[in-house]
């Protein structure tokens, strides 16, 4: 599948005044971290989509195996995913930042990210 590529600020990426495209590997990257970096409820025309990330994830009291499985849920989702071969949640309270790393396994290779998700307020 081909994709429109996002810069590291989630912008569309443009090169010598085109749009910049983007597959394979790369693209399923791409994909998973868009999934993992949407709120549940952000999306006006379908607030089903997203991560319940104020109501499960980023509480005072967070039930990790539940928010591993939401995770998990997530990337397996994305079209074209295998298999989660690997899944780190790290919180860090003092900055209000959790920091999700994971491989996962496509027809076209093991895709391996991270993203950062900072609770504002």
């Amino acid at each position: 599948m081909i994709d429109l590529k996002l810069s590291g600020q989630h912008d569309l990426m443009i090169k010598d005044r085109k749009l910049v495209l983007v597959d394979g590997v790369n693209q399923k990257a791409q994909q998973i971290k868009v999934v993992l970096l949407t709120f549940l409820g952000e999306w006006f025309l379908d607030t089903t989509i997203g991560l319940p990330y104020f109501d499960e994830i980023l509480t005072k009291n967070p039930d990790n195996a539940r928010i591993q499985s939401i995770f998990r849920k997530k990337i397996m989702g994305v079209k074209g995913i295998l298999a989660v071969e690997r899944l780190s949640l790290e919180f860090h309270l003092k900055d209000r930042v959790l920091a999700v790393q994971f491989s996962a396994r496509t027809n076209e290779g093991v895709v391996k990210d991270k993203v950062s998700i900072k609770r504002n307020g």
